[in-house]
């Protein structure tokens, strides 16, 4: 495309910001428990924040929902990895059919876009798939609703971006030793430290080891851990940050358990497992990034962030299908064995300023990115006569040899090279006192090439020159109130293709939200109302006279309203969590059986997540902090299976030993409820909630 239609099309931009970043030495336990100001920093890592700092809107402004999770409550409710962040997160739903693969839905719609430090990729949530751990970030922001702007294409879910631990200008150091249920162990050590007397040049190491067992028979999960960073002050306000991390997870894998006929999900032992001897998932992953920021004066910075990442990953499990029925639990088993290799290099470069207009201050945000992942993967499947388990009466089999040899029966492989590049640009104009108009959008290329069984390329898809447009408006109602509406175009590239060879297109769609938002406290409580509605159209589904092609869904929507509160009631006592109301249905298809019914059928129509901390400010309690949380569902359906309404509780108390050491405990579902935390169909992926846990942490932290 030539340089003059590229131009044409660049729209200007201002950063929105929100969130809180707690520092590596606060007491999460204490009278100085930190306070979880919504300070300012950048939505999704567009742009730049050098030390010292301030960019251009607090969160409250935003036209959008926004929900940012800091490292402080991490801590508070013992989170681990990110199925367990969005396990708490309002408005998220968590849902996996292979345990290793957790998908994550919101308003109605998978979550596919991911970042770190403001650079999209896939941030190994996606495929290839690993389960991240929050050890090595200091918070995540999620953005609720079409992200094609902020994070290149994607489903109409939301974005997520995980901000890396960096660097600190003072010393700081924490340690952790936690023990807990089903032989739960974990260690963890933080170092930051100044390297010059002038902090000119800082770095930061950090390393974790886990070993654990489940509430599932046969069940580890294991991982290590290790991250570094080195910062650099170089002349003329330039910042040089380079660093990475190397993740060794490995897990048992399974698929769940399935419903029987007639009788939906099975009341079995919660410890229930199906599988093989040797079920296993081993991911090694790694990351480098280079990062350079410029302020070019008060008004004006850039950043550059390149990333490369490299994962691979090895899985070989023995798994069943079924329905069964309440007096035969036989099933036929499966095996496999696959292993994948990827290669992703991501980069964005973006440039963040105010500028007068109508004597006014604007601001403008515009940039580049670009992701480029190179997938390759191999497999060997079996489903031998008589390899068989009975549910009701488990015996664990022995696993069956699948050697990754090209030229046997059922070996398959394969390759994809998946591009894309963008420039986006968004600009904040302050019409009236009260008034203010954002106008933005992002210019997608998108090229996907695939091959399988090793033959010639079988396949190529792409996009050219696609705009995703984001309007939105703010209107203050007072200092601490105002209201919202924006629009936001849908956009996810898909390379699904119709009987006769030709591209079924990009699913499309748009977002219309309104909402108010409330900044009280002095800044550090912010309430939140929206309503939204989506509707999103081309959607490839199974060709039903040919399943190896693809005809379109029609046209699909979800609306519904969200509530929530996040930061600090008082200095002493923290609010996190809220209400969503979701309703997603098929407006038209070509089977005319589906127009009416949830496309998404295990997001609850109504879901309530809350978590709450309070820290005794004065007299005999004053080391003492206590807290809890409740996740309340409405009834959810499957496919012949369902579930009705259920809440589980969880309770927290810490303890400040001194000034440098922490004692916390934590119980998750405090009143043992029995329930399906993952239902899918009868066939498989029904997953129970884990029973009553308790988990102790001691933390050293300085």
């Amino acid at each position: 495309m030539s340089t003059s239609k590229i131009a044409h099309v660049v729209i200007l931009s201002a950063v929105l910001v929100i969130g809180s970043r707690t520092a590596l030495a606060a007491p999460p336990n204490s009278e100085h428990e930190s306070v979880s100001e919504l300070s300012e920093v950048l939505v999704l890592g567009r742009g730049v924040d050098l030390e010292g700092g301030k960019d251009l809107t607090p969160v409250f402004e935003a036209p959008s929902s926004f929900t940012v999770i800091n490292a402080e409550r991490f801590e508070l409710q013992q989170m681990v990895t990110v199925e367990d962040l969005f396990r708490e997160t309002t408005g998220v739903t968590t849902t996996k059919t292979v345990s290793s693969y957790p998908q994550f839905f919101a308003r109605g719609f998978q979550i596919s876009s991911f970042l770190v430090d403001g650079v999209p990729g896939s941030a190994g949530v996606t495929a290839p798939f690993t389960v991240p751990d929050l050890f090595l970030y200091d918070g995540v922001e999620l953005l609720r609703g079409p992200s094609a702007l902020f994070s290149g294409s994607g489903s109409p879910g939301g974005s997520v971006n995980f901000t890396s631990k960096r660097p600190l200008s003072e010393f700081a150091a924490s340690g952790s030793i936690e023990g807990g249920s089903w032989s739960f162990k974990r260690i963890e050590a933080d170092v930051s430290s100044p390297l010059t007397s002038d902090a000119s040049i800082r770095g930061r190491v950090g390393g974790a080891w886990q070993d654990a067992d489940e509430f599932i028979d046969h069940y580890k999960k294991n991982r290590r851990l290790f991250f570094g960073a080195v910062a650099f002050d170089l002349p003329e306000d330039t910042t040089l940050t380079v660093g990475g991390h190397y993740d060794d997870y490995n897990s048992t894998i399974q698929v769940g358990l399935p419903g029987a006929t007639d009788v939906g999900l099975l009341d079995l032992p919660r410890s229930t497992y199906i599988g093989g001897n040797q079920n296993y998932f081993d991911t090694k992953s790694g990351q480098v990034y280079g990062e350079l920021a410029h302020r070019f004066n008060n008004r004006w910075k850039s950043r550059l962030n390149v990333q490369y990442t490299k994962l691979d990953r090895e899985e070989e499990y023995v798994w069943g299908r079924g329905p069964i029925t309440a007096t035969d639990g036989e099933i036929a088993l499966n095996a496999y064995h696959g292993k994948h290799d990827a290669d992703l290099l991501s980069a964005d470069i973006s440039t963040i300023g105010e500028f007068e207009l109508f004597g006014r201050n604007q601001g403008l945000l515009f940039g580049a990115d670009y992701q480029r992942l190179d997938w390759a993967y191999r497999s060997n499947s079996s489903s031998p006569d008589g390899f068989t388990f009975d549910v009701y009466h488990p015996v664990i089999p022995a696993q069956p040899a699948l050697p990754l040899t090209p030229g046997l029966p059922e070996y398959f492989s394969g390759k994809e090279i998946y591009t894309q590049y963008g420039i986006y640009g968004q600009t904040r104009l302050s019409v009236t006192d009260q008034l203010t108009g954002i106008i933005g959008g992002r210019v997608a290329w998108v090229t996907d090439e695939y091959q399988e069984f090793d033959a010639v390329p079988t396949g190529a898809y792409s996009v050219k020159a696609k705009l995703a447009p984001y309007l939105g408006l703010v209107y203050n109602l007072t200092a601490r109130w105002n209201a919202y509406v924006s629009y936001a175009d849908v956009f996810q590239p898909q390379s699904a293709t119709r009987s006769d060879g030709s591209p079924l297109g990009p699913v499309i769609g748009s977002q219309y939200e309104a909402g108010v938002k409330g900044s009280l406290n002095n800044g550090r409580l912010l309430l939140t109302g929206a309503v939204y509605r989506i509707r999103e159209s081309n959607l490839a589904v199974a060709d039903p006279s040919d399943p190896n092609f693809s005809v379109a869904a029609g046209l699909q929507q979800s609306k519904g309203v969200e509530l929530e509160a996040n930061g600090q009631i008082t200095d002493h006592w923290m609010l996190n969590g809220g209400y969503t109301y979701n309703r997603n249905e098929t407006l038209e298809d070509s089977d005319p059986t589906l127009v009416g019914t949830q496309f998404m059928p295990v997001t609850p129509k109504h879901s309530v997540k809350l978590f709450t901390n309070y820290g005794f400010p004065t007299g005999a309690l004053a080391r003492l902090s206590v807290g809890g949380g409740i996740t309340w569902n409405s009834r959810e359906t499957g496919t012949g299976v369902t579930q009705g309404q259920y809440a589980v509780v969880g309770a927290r108390a810490g303890y400040q030993i001194s000034d440098h050491l922490d004692l916390t405990v934590n119980v998750d579902n405090l009143f043992d409820r029995r329930y399906y935390e993952n239902i899918r169909d009868l066939r498989f992926g029904n997953y129970y909630g884990a029973p009553r846990s308790i988990a102790a942490r001691i933390k050293y932290h300085y």
